[in-house]
């Protein structure tokens, strides 16, 4: 895969001091890939207006901003990274606008799926192809009942298939003391970049250490909590 095929979206409002972006990272390190980077929270991207004026003007939106560039790197990437913390169960503002703002990329044409669900066609056949990872951090010390709607936005609006690296207990990834823990969870993240590259996916065996907590949640509660 040649690096400029690779992008990464960070959806954080921190910029390059966010959690998140160093699982990321961590994860296109594995698969020895760096890809270009999209930091949402420099760029100027209005709300989507639902005007729906894209779908009548094959793809063009009427809002002059910085969205027409990320939509062309967005349209020619094979692989994108989601690197965005989880906020309110959800994604933060700006990555939001990204999200709502990919819609010039379908049309209102609709195919059924598999699985019977309702699907927009893709504008441009090398977006339907587009493969999509999904890198979150959230603080609490639970997956479940955490990112479930955070997983199901992103599996529904590109691919059931969709890679998912969901931390918890992120915030322990800005502290030195807590290296013990978090440096071989890094090392998890990378060898899930490593198997992604080579398989498409990533192993139970991995999953289930990306999945599990860093500290045992009655330890990081208490940490947390002072």
């Amino acid at each position: 895969m040649e690096e400029s095929r690779v992008l990464l979206v960070n959806g954080s409002p921190k910029g390059a001091r966010s959690d998140t972006l160093k699982l990321a990272r961590a994860f296109l390190e594995g698969m020895g890939e760096q890809g270009g980077e999209i930091e949402a929270s420099a760029l100027d991207i209005a709300p989507c207006r639902g005007c729906f004026s894209c779908w009548r003007d094959e793809g063009r939106c009427v809002q002059p901003d910085d969205m027409a560039r990320i939509l062309e790197r967005v349209a020619a990437a094979e692989l994108i990274v989601w690197s965005t913390p989880l906020y309110c169960y959800g994604v933060p503002s700006a990555c939001k606008a990204i999200l709502d703002r990919l819609l010039p990329l379908s049309s209102p044409a609709m195919r059924l799926d598999e699985r019977g669900r309702t699907h927009h066609r893709a504008r441009d056949g090398r977006a339907a192809r587009t493969r999509h990872v999904l890198v979150a951090g959230c603080g609490f010390p639970e997956r479940a009942g955490n990112f479930d709607a955070l997983e199901f936005q992103f599996r529904r609006m590109f691919s059931d298939d969709t890679a998912l690296v969901l931390c918890t207990e992120a915030p322990l990834l800005s502290e030195p003391e807590a290296e013990p823990a978090t440096l071989p969870y890094l090392t998890a993240v990378r060898a899930a970049g490593a198997e992604y590259r080579e398989t498409g996916c990533i192993s139970e065996t991995v999953q289930r250490i990306l999945d599990a907590p860093m500290l045992d949640p009655n330890v990081y509660r208490a940490l947390a909590s002072g």
